[in-house]
């Protein structure tokens, strides 16, 4: 299950030109089988949201855990 601050990759047949040129962050816990999801590095105030189905992703790296 794809959690908040988890790193993901658009899969290829799912980007948009540019797209693997952003590191892809969940902005929103996985529900009914979509995910939120932010590019970074972007440099806009209020940062673009996209929602995409958990089949067109793959978890790069799971978000550390606070302590």
């Amino acid at each position: 299950m794809l959690t908040r601050g988890d790193i993901v990759r658009i899969l290829p047949e799912f980007q948009d030109a540019g797209d693997d040129g952003f590191s892809w962050i969940v902005v929103g816990d996985e529900e009914k089988g979509r995910v939120d999801i932010s590019p970074d590095p972007i440099n806009l105030k209020i940062k673009p949201v996209y929602t995409l189905k958990v089949d067109q992703v793959e978890l790069v790296r799971k978000a550390r855990l606070a302590l």
